[in-house]
């Protein structure tokens, strides 16, 4: 087994090796895709109205003792159709169906994911926006840890991948209500989703509005352009029952090579760690942080690395106290259900290289770190693109200490051929 050590050296070496000079209009639209607002003021390129993508893949689990090998199996069907009419008016969807051999304890072979599903309309100048029905909607420009996605929690019907790009493209969309202004380099938006149901539903057609419209909950954000290099946002979130939540985000371009970003989300909240013990904390105002640097270059290589830090989560001293491992279980399925950073302080180092060797092959990978019991997690992807198939290989290991956020993991080390054809 590859250590996860080694595999975060090789990557930093990897990017050393090469001289840092990118491509500047590649570096900027970086830094502009983390703003949907001023994103959508640009012009984007024709895309077709029906997508549908059949994914199958095979491996095996490496489990921790005693539980040993298992071999396991996936097959996904994923379908998207967009249709546009005059007036400004169109209408989408977005489904993905997922069944899989073995299955998880309490729960089916099989899951639908209804993702979005929503209409809207755009005056002619494209300065006006409303929408209404489930949107997947992401305010955030880190990798790893999102504090500023405040529609994240509960979104991950199904996981297939360790992979975070691949999870955002997953997740379900809330069903909200959302308007949305632009001005010549900056822009507003509001969204208000309402409660639909009370609790998740794992039912296999379920539209599992318990998960992202459990309560009534308002977005207002507020984007600014600063120049062509910087831009911002600022975010107000209330939701029923809690204390709001401000946050604050920016992308910069500070070369031709390097990008830099950032989020940050603060408001009165407990420690839930906790009140899992059964010893609620006090409220009190805490903060949460993402930030790092992705540096492009030459012959499509790009290497980020993130700082993330959550003044909600367990320090060193606190997890360590933690009478039973059955606790920690809870809280850290908690914090994934949440898509929140299970640790006080964490790193990731992601990287991407286009054309590795030849044409279309391309080499993914991340390590995530906690730094606060050294335990770690590693993912790496080798892809080869074709104009109507991928072939993919992915493998993942967890190591850490027992007890430990990545050494809890029951599957410490996995492999997957992975096959994905488009139509």
């Amino acid at each position: 087994m590859l250590p996860v050590r080694s595999l975060a050296c090789g990557l930093c070496v990897a990017a050393l090796a090469l001289p840092a000079k990118a491509n500047d209009v590649d570096a900027l639209n970086l830094g502009r895709d983390a703003v949907p607002e001023l994103q959508s003021a640009q012009p984007t390129a024709a895309e077709s109205p029906l997508r549908l993508a059949v994914e199958g893949a095979g491996g095996r689990w490496l489990r921790r003792d005693p539980l040993g090998a298992l071999a396991t199996r996936r097959l996904s069907i994923d379908l998207s159709h967009s249709v546009r009419w005059e007036g400004g008016w169109r209408l989408a969807w977005s489904d993905r169906l997922d069944a899989w051999s073995p299955a998880e304890p309490g729960q089916g072979t099989a899951l639908n994911s209804l993702r979005e599903a929503y209409s809207s309309w755009q005056d002619p100048t494209g300065a006006s926006l409303l929408e209404f029905g489930r949107i997947k909607l992401r305010n955030s420009p880190a990798y790893g840890f999102n504090p500023t996605d405040y529609w994240r929690g509960g979104s991950l019907r199904a996981i297939t991948s360790a992979d975070p790009f691949a999870l955002r493209d997953a997740r379900l969309g809330t069903v909200m209500l959302r308007a949305q202004r632009l001005w010549t380099g900056s822009g507003w938006s509001l969204a208000w989703a309402p409660k639909l149901a009370d609790r998740p539903s794992s039912a296999p057609l379920s539209l599992d509005l318990g998960s992202t419209n459990a309560s009534h909950r308002l977005l207002a954000n507020w984007s600014q352009q600063w120049s062509d290099r910087v831009n911002g946002q600022a975010m107000l979130f209330a939701e029923q029952g809690r204390a709001p939540q401000f946050g604050a985000s920016f992308t910069a371009l500070l070369s031709d090579a390097l990008v830099g970003h950032g989020e940050w989300s603060g408001g009165r909240a407990e420690k839930e760690l906790s009140r899992l013990q059964g010893n609620p904390s006090p409220e009190v105002f805490r903060g949460r942080l993402a930030s790092g640097l992705t540096w492009s270059l030459p012959l499509g290589l790009a290497l980020t690395a993130e700082y993330a830090y959550n003044g909600a989560a367990p320090d060193r001293a606190a997890w360590d106290a933690v009478a039973t491992p059955a606790v920690q279980a809870q809280y850290l399925g908690l914090a994934g259900q949440r898509q929140d950073s299970a640790s006080r302080r964490a790193w990731l180092l992601y990287l991407v290289q286009k054309d590795l060797v030849f044409k279309r092959l391309d080499l993914t990978g991340f390590v995530r770190r906690n730094a606060e019991d050294g335990s770690q997690l590693a993912w790496l992807e080798l892809r080869h693109r074709g104009s109507r198939m991928d072939l993919a290989l992915q493998w993942q290991a967890a190591l850490g200490r027992d007890r430990s956020e990545y050494g809890l993991l029951p599957v410490r080390q996995s492999m997957q051929l992975v096959g994905r054809w488009f139509y």
